[in-house]
């Protein structure tokens, strides 16, 4: 898969110094990071609630985690990349434990089978302790120390997942203890384990958590869950310790156990410079698309009965809404924020990144405000795809907002603003100040596509039978999708089951091409997915049961909801077609035969 960074936006920070005086000042490691965080301020935080507070939010993906170069992607495939934010229970502990310790950790390094015993071959199943490895290794040189109820000591060397599991997750008594012991200056690592329900695993040490208590007596314990994505709560609260413990409670016989480890959070020295990515003159962006079928209708689950679960995590409940015409405008060019660099410190001058300046998106702002008791000297060099400009000028002390406007300020400057890559370096009185790396180009989309449907020509009346539905997105992650199933006449085809999905029987309540609620005339099976990513493949099996001969037709669709388009807009496969489905959306059509 090639990444280009109009499809990963990047920031590279500067070391982060946390403001907790523990332990002797170490020097950091060059660290990077999404430009969700940057918006939310990561370079600027530094207490460690602040820190990790940047991460609340990020949706909840599966084996979702970010590498130590900024990009989203996942444990089981990092070679594989996601445009939008996502983070599972342990990519949340590990980007949080980078930024709290300024430590670049890779992957590797933190699913390290510290102990050789969960590897493919293990007898007790791979991976089995997945989050004891994890919380162990970020606290590796931290001074790591078990917190148990008893107050005493627990030595680490020796154990393993197996025989040091710490206490019951529902006792609130034993909570309460533990949290008595928890100090500021400290992050609290959790790995919650249960029996294994699936041969060989015995335990599983399935989901992880982060626990930091601030100066005024809170403890807030910060994970991703499915429903709930990165959210926190104060466990120093009644109200708090319920809710978390409501999270995992299970039917008799699945009691939960959570080790809990200390690693005390160090005290960062000074930064030191990092190279800031040169762009490449006359490189630009990834050009847009067209996209197959393109629809103004906002894409929901049909199913409106919100109470009904769905047959598997990762589905919701049914069809995309309704197209009408297609967009004339298609997306207008973009800022990727690819990199950024503070070299030395100026407390009293406030910088931010660059921006469109007009509606026509033909020229560049680069905004600076100087809250000191002097003017300084302030010089921009821009270089860009068309060669290299520059602006001397006097940021006043106390005065407006300064909008430097490329090209209307610089010198040797283009007419207008190019597609491509973009370095601009500030220095201040002659000292270099801050850099950015930027991107100006056309943003991705997703775009649906069936790739194969397997489907009997010939079926034998009476006979249950299979289709396979394999459909990908070729294009930019998008929230959410479906794969859509059904036969006009049951009578003839009779949709069964679907799996992984659901049959919606004759008479649902789903919603139409044109948005409005309507009853399903004959059953429909679809398979809903949340996020789906780039180039990731899903599939749909469904079991249909033959009837009265003849031939008759099976529609199949797939859709995702649009990226950059208005949020009402959708993406079908196919795109249009002479042949439309109970909700008015165009399918592919397969005829087969019933003797």
């Amino acid at each position: 898969m090639k990444i280009t960074r109009n499809n990963m936006k990047l920031v590279l920070l500067g070391l982060i110094c946390l403001s907790i005086c523990f332990a002797q000042p170490v020097f950091g490691d060059q660290l990077y990071a999404p430009e969700y965080l940057w918006a939310k301020g990561i370079d600027s935080k530094t207490e460690a609630v602040e820190i990790v507070d940047t991460h609340l939010g990020i949706p909840y993906r599966d084996d979702g985690a970010l590498d130590d170069k900024g990009y989203f992607t996942s444990f089981d495939r990092p070679d594989r990349f996601f445009n939008t934010p996502g983070l599972n229970c342990s990519g949340l502990v590990v980007s949080a434990a980078r930024f709290l310790f300024d430590k670049n950790f890779t992957l590797a390094e933190v699913t390290r089978d510290r102990q050789g015993n969960s590897g493919n071959n293990s007898p007790m199943g791979k991976d089995w302790d997945f989050g004891w490895d994890l919380i162990l290794n970020l606290s590796d040189g931290r001074q790591p120390k078990v917190i148990m109820p008893d107050g005493k000591d627990y030595p680490l060397e020796g154990a393993d997942g197996m025989n040091l599991r710490g206490f019951d997750l529902q006792d609130t008594s034993a909570w309460r203890r533990v949290i008595s012991q928890m100090q500021p200056g400290h992050v609290y690592f959790g790995t919650i384990s249960r029996a294994g329900n699936e041969r060989p695993y015995k335990i599983l040490h399935y989901h992880v958590v982060m626990m930091i208590p601030d100066s005024k007596g809170a403890v807030w314990l910060y994970h991703a869950t499915r429903r709930s994505s990165v959210h926190k709560m104060n466990v120093n609260t009644t109200q708090g310790l319920n809710r978390f413990m409501s999270q995992f409670r299970g039917s008799r016989g699945d009691e939960k156990m959570i080790l809990v480890v200390s690693a005390v959070l160090p005290t960062i020295g000074q930064e030191t410079v990092a190279d800031v990515p040169t762009p490449v003159a006359g490189e630009t962006g990834a050009a847009q698309q067209r996209q197959p079928g393109t629809a103004t209708a906002k894409l929901e689950p049909s199913d409106t009965n919100h109470d009904a679960a769905p047959t598997s995590e990762e589905e919701e409940q049914a069809p995309p809404p309704p197209p009408r015409e297609p967009e004339k405008k298609g997306p207008e060019i973009v800022i990727n924020h690819l990199a950024g660099k503070v070299f030395k410190a100026f407390p009293d001058l406030n910088g931010s990144i660059p921006k469109f300046a007009d509606d026509a998106k033909q020229a560049l702002s680069f905004r600076f405000q100087n809250h000191g008791n002097a003017a300084r000297k302030i010089e921009i060099i821009l270089q860009g795809p068309r060669g290299n400009s520059q602006y001397s000028g006097s940021l006043e002390n106390n005065a407006d907002e300064l909008n430097v406007v490329y090209p209307r300020d610089f010198t040797n400057a283009e007419p207008s603003t190019s597609q491509g890559e973009y370095l601009v370096n500030v220095k201040i009185d002659g000292v270099q100040w801050l850099a950015n790396a930027f991107e100006v180009a056309m943003p991705r989309e997703a775009q649906p596509k069936i790739t194969s449907v397997k489907v009997p020509n010939t079926v034998e009346a009476g006979k249950t039978f299979t289709v396979r539905i394999d459909a990908q997105n070729m294009g930019a992650e998008s929230d959410y999708g479906g794969i859509t199933v059904s036969c006009p006449n049951p009578a003839g085809l009779k949709i069964v089951s679907a799996k992984p999905g659901k049959v919606f029987s004759q008479g649902s309540t789903v919603l139409s091409v044109m948005s409005d609620k309507i009853r399903t005339k004959v059953p429909m099976a679809e398979r809903w997915i949340e996020l789906w990513g780039e180039n990731k493949p899903y599939d749909m099996t469904v079991q249909i049961q033959a009837g009265k001969p003849g031939t008759y037709p099976l529609y199949v669709r797939c859709a995702l909801r649009g990226v950059n388009v208005k949020s009402s807009v959708i993406l079908m496969d196919p795109g249009s077609s002479d042949t439309a489905d109970q909700q008015g959306f165009p399918v592919k059509v397969y005829n087969i035969t019933v003797r």
